[in-house]
């Protein structure tokens, strides 16, 4: 029997309804991705921060003076008290954290994290991180990052070059490498993230932009940061994720658009 016409009509509106339900399940992948790739390193710019603060130290400070300031002052810094231990030896400290508390929402502090300082070009402090399986937070690191943390009128920053893998409050893996700026802001325990990086998420892999990050100790992201980022398999198709300040995130890509629900704000204060 011949189909009819309103037949053919109904089956090409279900597969147009199907395709764009299928196209609306990957952008929503993208932008999650997307999100959990800055969460990660909001994390990880919390961490470096807590490692790299020696930028205060005199420019007559050799490098193993500044891995013993550090080594007293993360002990020092991280509760409870004695949840830290560190070993020094030359410019490199080993410390090793059995759930330590830190600043900037840090929770949950678990692993060894190996720091190598030196006096970066310019006055600024270089710290070479590495570690496996460290844990803090919702998220799980490999750690492979260079961080040269500078102060100009009592505003630090800190350039990031990582290459480092993560698994965040999804389950998913993200391996990132690429560059980003920090900027600390003590007082508030809020951390603003700029950059650019590769990330591969679920078996896919991206470039994710981002300009205007900010978090801040137990609070979602600030309102007007935006992530742009390209699957590289659909590279025309580039997602736009922004915040608002809620615990729910938009997501456009051209006329098409949807929310992502965050994992922020929680009652544990971290990041």
């Amino acid at each position: 029997m011949r189909r009819t016409l309103p037949f053919r009509l109904s089956l090409f509106a279900a597969l147009a309804v199907l395709s764009t339900a299928c196209g609306r399940l990957q952008e929503l992948d993208d932008a999650e991705d997307a999100d959990e790739s800055v969460d990660v390193t909001s994390a990880e710019s919390a961490l470096t921060s807590t490692l790299s603060d020696e930028v205060s130290q005199p420019m007559s400070a050799t490098a193993t003076d500044m891995a013993m300031g550090a080594a007293t002052r993360v002990g020092a810094l991280l509760k409870p008290q004695g949840c830290a231990t560190q070993a020094v030896n030359g410019a490199t400290v080993t410390y090793t954290l059995t759930n330590c508390t830190g600043p900037y929402g840090l929770v949950k502090m678990n692993g060894v994290i190996t720091a190598v300082y030196s006096r970066a070009a310019g006055g600024g402090v270089q710290v070479v991180l590495s570690s496996t399986g460290f844990k803090a937070n919702n998220a799980t690191f490999d750690l492979a990052a260079t961080v040269v943390a500078t102060q100009s009128n009592g505003v630090r920053t800190a350039a990031v070059t990582a290459d480092s893998k993560g698994t965040g409050a999804r389950g998913v893996e993200v391996t990132r490498q690429g560059t980003y700026t920090v900027v600390y802001e003590p007082g508030a325990e809020c951390i603003a993230v700029d950059g650019t990086w590769t990330t591969k998420s679920g078996g896919r892999t991206g470039t994710t932009n981002v300009v205007g990050y900010k978090r801040c100790k137990g609070e979602c992201p600030k309102a007007g940061g935006r992530i742009v980022h390209t699957n590289g398999a659909r590279p025309a198709n580039s997602v736009t994720v922004t915040y608002d300040g809620s615990a729910i995130a938009k997501w456009a890509v051209g006329a098409r658009s949807g929310t992502v629900n965050l994992r922020c704000g929680g009652a544990d204060g971290g990041m």
